[in-house]
């Protein structure tokens, strides 16, 4: 797997193994209807298959500044396994290049060590790592690719356009950058703090998601509302990686908005962002609309 280092800009997925939960009487209201026209949430399983693909476009390492990821949407985050450079699938089945598959094992949990950081990406990466070695049984690792390719683009389609309520782009050419990676953590206001899980409200924070998935009727769960705010349990994360001797408080908003004063991309950008979703909605005129439409676009181009 890859070498996974805390940073500012994922530190408060790792929280989700560590912190406290809360349990409350539960009614049929807490699932979204799929009928549902509220247009300022989204099911959380698209919440899932979203993060997965901010994991397969970047792999931001802050301390050194350095992106390990593609910036395509290629799923190599749960197939690949790179000892160096990028991944593709012809270099990976040759085991050419530095660049081989994971193993059975590790694919069907969902691939790199990212796609455990919450239940959200884990249900939908391990679907994922399930599918494609289901194509494997029927068809050779070959034509799975692209069935699973396939089947991935489906679903991010579903996610973008039931999330942001915009039509899904066509693939484009052209290159993803640090703004675009901003612009991609905008998706940080509709995650919830409490979600159902196993029949109990509880902290996002304290579930396990390792060999856990949520059920079909859990993931249609509504997420936070878009409203250019994040959920306060997200502006102080308390994180101990070795406790009692070293925890910190992480600020979730804070790591976003210094993101783009550390990529010269303006100490206020992600503010911007976030005033143009007080209004509950991604308008089409909104400047992160047109970066989420170029990443995409861009991301799903595998030519």
């Amino acid at each position: 797997m890859k070498q996974e280092t805390i940073q500012l800009s994922t530190i408060f997925t790792a929280i989700l193994l560590l912190a406290g939960s809360i349990f409350v009487g539960l009614s049929e209201d807490v699932f979204a209807d799929k009928k549902s026209k509220k247009k300022n949430t989204t099911k959380i399983i698209h919440l899932g298959y979203l993060q997965l693909a901010a994991h397969d476009l970047f792999d931001m390492n802050r301390n050194i500044e350095t992106d390990n990821e593609n910036g395509k949407l290629d799923l190599s985050t749960v197939l690949f396994n790179p000892k160096e450079g990028f991944c593709n699938f012809e270099k990976s089945l040759n085991q050419k290049d530095g660049c081989v598959l994971y193993d059975d094992e590790i694919i069907v949990d969902g691939g790199e060590i990212r796609s455990v950081e919450n239940i959200m990406i884990s249900t939908a990466s391990a679907e994922v790592g399930e599918k494609y070695l289901q194509f494997v049984e029927k068809n050779g690792e070959g034509k799975a690719y692209k069935k699973i390719v396939k089947f991935y683009h489906k679903q991010l389609k579903k996610a973008y356009e039931e999330s942001f309520h915009l039509k899904f782009p066509k693939p484009q050419i052209g290159e993803i950058d640090n703004l675009h990676n901003l612009a991609v953590r905008s998706g940080h206001d509709l995650l919830p703090a409490e979600i159902v899980f196993n029949g109990e409200l509880t902290s996002i924070f304290v579930i396990d998601p390792l060999g856990e998935k949520l059920s079909k009727k859990e993931q249609r769960q509504p997420s936070s509302a878009i409203d250019g705010t994040f959920d306060e349990e997200f502006l102080g994360i308390d994180f101990c990686p070795d406790p009692p001797f070293f925890c910190i408080k992480v600020d979730l908003l804070t790591a976003d908005q210094s993101f783009g004063e550390q990529f010269d991309l303006g100490e206020d950008t992600f503010d911007e962002f976030m005033m143009e979703l007080e209004d509950e909605k991604f308008d089409k005129t909104d400047e992160i609309s047109r970066l989420l439409e170029e990443a995409f676009s861009r991301g799903i181009n595998l030519d």
